[in-house]
């Protein structure tokens, strides 16, 4: 599916608001004429009501308009509009002028005014004109002056002042549009300089993004320049892995080779005693392969989500398969378990202490002793795994930790994996490993820290 434009994005968002605008300064526009036109043009129309009222005279008591035809003329006379006029009494009856013009109730919605001056809109045979009408007294009597015109000069004059308001406010408009349009090209500028970054590069260059970009944009190329940091590592380890593979594996299968090569050449009655050698020529490859794999898969991770393990019920469940091996050299192994909780893979932490828990197999004599820890330790998870065995040298206990490292005096059927896989779950974990010397059994102690978890409830977890 193909992405919507982030220009024409937001050009959609400012379009629909400028138009708005624009709706909104027109209403404006058209109300503000309206009433500028009906106010200056009601004065004038009222003008004509007084100069009516100045010429009514009471003749016999009754109220009289005596206007000469000249007067009337003049009266009556505009350049653009059609004039009216009418006097009616109070009871409604015409004194003078046009019978169409009616005078409304009072409280009627045509009037705009309860008091004595007013004005309204009406028709006369279905023309729409704009009355303006005076009620006042001659001789003790009441009358309603009225005075009307067409609405020909107050349309030109609303239309002349919205023409006058709308012609500027749709320029500043188009002028906006531009300036927004070349604004967005603008902002997004940065945006086409880090595309031409990452596009010029090569996949094995990993360097860090450096294109200047607005505030808003950092968060993104940071995210990118952490997601190339990670990258770069997961390459290094797989790089180095492969490295070590290669070397680490010609070795075992050249012995292999060569432990068949004699079993092919030796006589049959020695056959048996070659093919001892064979089976432990291939179960040092299966464990070091065993080993390199489990190293694999303890590197990259990320992206997995850690659950909430109790550590005692980790240990259980994981010593289950030592205990034969350590029943058949007569070593004993025992646990000293006391509440822990830890966030992390299962998996993982389960290869962590079967490599910890091999490594003290490894090199406890037979008949010795072997005790693994855990608990709390100042607000951390502890796992430690202390042997009988011979111990770890002081310059060596750093270097114990890295890859086919193996110190002076080993076993021979040792890869120098084991704890560099502890070192590794440890890291990925947020924790740490350290080696030194057990005070209680007088060999080697590893001791793992974690991070302990929130949720943890010493009650769900009992000691054992």
């Amino acid at each position: 599916m193909k992405s919507a434009s982030l220009r024409y994005l937001l050009l959609s968002r400012l379009l629909p608001a400028m138009l708005l605008l624009l709706v909104a300064g027109a209403a404006t526009a058209y109300w503000t004429a309206w009433r500028s036109a009906t106010k200056a043009y009601d004065r004038a129309l009222f003008d004509a009501v007084l100069a009516i009222a100045d010429q009514l005279q009471i003749v016999d008591g009754k109220p009289q308009l005596p206007l000469t035809p000249q007067a009337r003329a003049v009266l009556l006379t505009d350049k653009f509009d059609e004039m009216f006029y009418a006097v009616r009494r109070a009871d409604g009856a015409l004194l003078d002028g046009d019978a169409r013009l009616l005078v409304p109730p009072r409280g009627s919605p045509r009037r705009s005014s309860d008091a004595e001056r007013f004005y309204f809109d009406g028709h006369i045979e279905a023309e729409p004109v704009r009355v303006s009408a005076l009620e006042t007294e001659h001789g003790g009597q009441r009358v309603t002056i009225l005075a009307a015109e067409t609405l020909v000069k107050r349309n030109a004059l609303v239309q002349e002042i919205l023409l006058g308001m709308l012609v500027p406010e749709l320029a500043l408009s188009f002028v906006s549009l531009i300036v927004v349009w070349v604004g967005i090209g603008a902002g997004l500028r940065p945006l086409q300089t880090l595309r031409e970054e990452l596009s010029g590069r090569s996949p094995t260059d990993l360097r860090p993004v450096r294109v200047g970009v607005p505030e808003e944009i950092q968060p993104v190329v940071t995210e990118i320049n952490a997601l190339l940091d990670r990258l770069a590592h997961s390459l290094t380890a797989q790089r180095n892995f492969v490295a070590d593979a290669a070397h680490q594996l010609r070795t075992p299968v050249a012995a292999l080779q060569a432990q068949v090569e004699a079993a092919l050449g030796a006589p049959r009655e020695e056959h048996g005693q070659a093919m001892q050698g064979i089976l432990r020529a291939t179960q040092r490859l299966s464990h070091l392969i065993t080993q390199m794999l489990a190293l694999a898969r303890a590197e990259p991770a990320a992206g997995d989500v850690p659950e909430h393990l109790s550590l005692p019920d980790l240990i259980r469940h994981s010593a289950e398969s030592y205990l034969p091996r350590a029943f058949e050299r007569q070593i004993d192994l025992g646990f000293e378990l006391t509440p822990a909780e830890v966030a992390g893979n299962p998996l993982l932490l389960q290869e962590l202490l079967a490599n910890l828990l091999d490594n003290a197999l490894r090199h406890t004599p037979e008949g010795g002793t072997i005790t693994v820890h855990c608990g709390q330790v100042d607000g951390e998870a502890q796992l430690c795994v202390e042997d009988s065995g011979p111990g770890i040298r002081e310059e060596d206990r750093t270097r114990v930790f890295e890859r086919f490292f193996r110190a002076a005096g080993s076993p021979n059927d040792g890869t120098g994996l084991g704890l560099a896989i502890v070192r590794e779950i440890a890291r990925q974990h947020g924790g740490h490993v350290e080696a030194g010397r057990s005070t209680s059994l007088g060999g080697a102690c590893l001791s793992v820290r974690l991070p302990a978890s929130r949720r943890h409830d010493p009650a769900n977890v009992q000691a054992s």
